[in-house]
């Protein structure tokens, strides 16, 4: 699979039909279900921006599908023929590197609109996953994109134009000398120029020519709009030739500019491209006297510099990590967490956008479903990452042990309390807490908690000495905390400052997409710790696992595929690794051997019941699913019938 990006940046297309552009992405996605059905593993993801439009798409039909998105631009902007040269196309890591660049507003000459990017892509995400066009790599993406945005303070993304053009004026004096005022041609449109130009303008030291310039240059004295029929005249009396987008590349043709420079006998030009997406011939750059620059060649004031360097060293950062993800076999896998269900997804988006924060986060969800893995994760890609990461299990120690356990305790303040102790709050200075089961502390413990989360504060157990820390509170329950409210079992004010953030963690039966990737990589897990070559699982058993109803969820799951591998022979697990509860949903020869024909409907429903009960270890949930009946009915219809364990 290739991953690419085909699109068009404002300055390359003219502003009236850049507004044409319909903002509803269903027309995109419309288009991709129509004119793309032989290729159902693909990806597609369509962001209309401000100030770029761009198709991402994960694909093995590259050519096809750039003639295809090259259509749909066409027809949606209204283009010419003329106009195709407009588009880019990148691929691979250029592709990702340029989606992550226009996500962080590095692209963008509107510093209002470093988010706008962004935001587009999250509202057109929604309806692709909706239309099932959307898979793991692009929703891995866009994560992605939010975490590096989370990590970039959007500040750090202005540019000192005024310095560049400085550098600008210096390498025309090195070329053409100081004294001589040279000619200076603009073709095209591209906002920064605007800007580089008020510096080129000081004194009025060089004359100005513009074709296609943008439309406020037409207001300056000094600027010379002139036709096109004029234009390779121009170019031939030019020393210097800003080139400032895609949209004018038929000026700039390897023949174009080898015939300019005949017929300018090789006297010294200077070629500028102000468009970052513009890939200079190579046989350009062999022509005598002719000099070709990019923007990105002209450096920025040294703190400006620091500041680029360092943002290109996360995006390289996140480009590394996320293409030993993508060449990997663990697509639906970020971190330990592992999943491709669109709730999994949302999980992962939300995990992208909160880690950043400082924000109180509550996890719920069953037992097993993975919320310490969610914890984790939320600290691993947060600026604490590198601090202590502390798990407390609130269920598993009694109140007085507990409190001492977190907040620590003075030598004498109880009996066994030999030597002065730190807290766990005091440990995890700095970096994250991990409350698990926090439905079942007290409520004077809860006190002591609400008083961390509101400032910062805590006690020693038998100290009046008042410490502070600073630590990031992460809580997770099995428990539903809001009933619990209700019910005055939990403190009403902790809950409110718990519940900034809630991530609800479905049960695994209610998100059957994640079972079988779950599945493939405990296998490859416990495979490679008991030195095993197991490659998969039969398709039996892959039936079996998605059958299951996993009271237990991931938990279960992840020991069903440990045993399993344990007792695995060959390079299979087959339905016989697996555990008789995963195995024997029911014993319809057990049912058949005890009915006959003189029972009534109620003996044969009872028969029923207590045979189903007897095959699945009298686990209720998984009986109910089994019979189709609510847990509540199969209570009251044992109860009618007297069966008993």
């Amino acid at each position: 699979m290739q991953l690419i990006a085909f699109g068009v940046h404002k300055h390359n297309v003219v502003a009236e039909l850049w507004d044409r552009c319909d903002s509803d992405y269903s027309v995109f996605y419309d288009f991709v279900k129509s004119n793309v059905e032989d290729d159902p593993a693909a990806e597609f993801l369509f962001v209309n921006s401000s100030f770029s439009k761009e198709i991402i798409a994960v694909t093995d039909h590259h050519d096809e599908l750039i003639e295809k998105f090259q259509a749909f631009f066409t027809n949606l902007l209204k283009l010419t023929s003329k106009a195709q040269s407009a588009f880019h196309i990148l691929e691979g890591p250029d592709a990702v590197k340029h989606f992550f660049q226009l996500s962080l507003g590095i692209e963008s000459f509107f510093p209002d609109l470093h988010h706008d990017f962004l935001i587009q892509a999250q509202k057109s995400l929604k309806l692709a996953n909706d239309h099932r066009l959307a898979g793991a790599v692009i929703n891995r993406l866009f994560q992605d994109a939010l975490r590096l945005q989370g990590k970039i303070k959007q500040n750090m993304f202005s540019v000192d134009y005024s310095y560049i053009g400085q550098q600008i004026q210096a390498l025309i004096r090195k070329i053409f000398g100081a004294a001589k005022q040279q000619k200076i041609l603009a073709i095209g449109n591209n906002e920064s120029f605007e800007k580089i130009l008020s510096t080129l303008q000081t004194n009025n030291q060089h004359q100005f020519l513009g074709f296609s310039a943008t439309p406020s240059s037409l207001n300056r004295s000094n600027f010379k709009i002139i036709p096109e029929q004029l234009l390779f005249d121009s170019m031939l009396q030019c020393q210097v030739i800003f080139r400032l987008n895609q949209d004018v590349s038929q000026y700039f043709s390897a023949n174009n500019i080898r015939k300019l420079m005949q017929q300018r006998k090789n006297q010294p030009l200077l070629i500028i491209n102000l468009d970052s997406t513009i890939k200079a011939e190579s046989v350009v750059n062999r022509i005598y006297n002719l000099y070709t620059y990019s923007i990105t060649d002209f450096q920025e004031s040294a703190s400006q510099q620091s500041v680029q360097a360092d943002i290109r060293k996360l995006i390289d950062a996140e480009l590394k990590i996320f293409f030993s993800w993508f060449y990997s076999k663990d697509l639906y896998r970020f971190g330990e967490i592992v999943g491709k269900s669109r709730a999994m997804e949302q999980i992962l988006e939300l995990i992208a956008r909160i880690s950043q924060t400082e924000i109180t986060v509550l996890i719920q969800g069953e037992s097993g479903t993975g919320k310490e893995l969610i914890a984790r994760a939320i600290h691993q890609n947060s600026p604490r990452r590198d601090k202590p990461f502390i798990v407390v299990n609130c269920s598993a120690l009694p109140e007085t042990l507990l409190e001492s356990e977190l907040f620590g305790h003075e030598k004498g303040a109880f009996t066994g309390a030999s030597y002065s102790k730190k807290g766990l709050f005091e440990e995890a200075d700095h970096g994250t807490i991990f409350l698990d089961e926090i439905g079942d502390t007290t409520s004077a413990l809860q006190v002591k908690l609400l008083r961390v989360l509101q400032e910062g504060e805590i006690k020693r157990v038998g100290s009046n000495e008042t410490l502070y820390t600073d630590v990031r509170l992460i809580a997770a329950t099995n428990q539903k905390l809001a009933q619990l409210v209700k019910q005055n079992k939990f403190r009403q004010d902790l809950f409110y400052r718990l519940n900034v953030v809630n991530i609800d963690i479905p049960p695994l039966r209610e998100r059957k997409e994640d079972i079988l990737p779950l599945a493939q990589y405990f296998l490859g897990k416990y495979s490679d710790k008991m030195k095993k070559q197991l490659k998969g699982i039969t398709a039996d058993a892959r039936q079996l696992l998605l059958k299951n109803y996993w009271p237990g969820n991931v938990r279960e799951l992840e020991n069903v595929i440990e045993r399993a591998v344990a007792l695995a022979i060959g390079n299979m697990v087959h339905s016989d690794d697996l555990p008789d509860t995963v195995r024997q949903l029911f014993v319809p020869g057990v049912v058949s051997e005890n009915i006959n024909r003189q029972m009534t409907l109620k003996d044969i429903e009872k028969e029923v019941i207590q045979a189903t009960l007897l095959a699945n270890g009298w686990d209720y949930d998984r009986v109910a699913q089994i019979l189709d009946i609510g847990r509540t009915t199969l209570w009251r219809k044992m109860k009618e019938y007297g069966i008993q364990r």
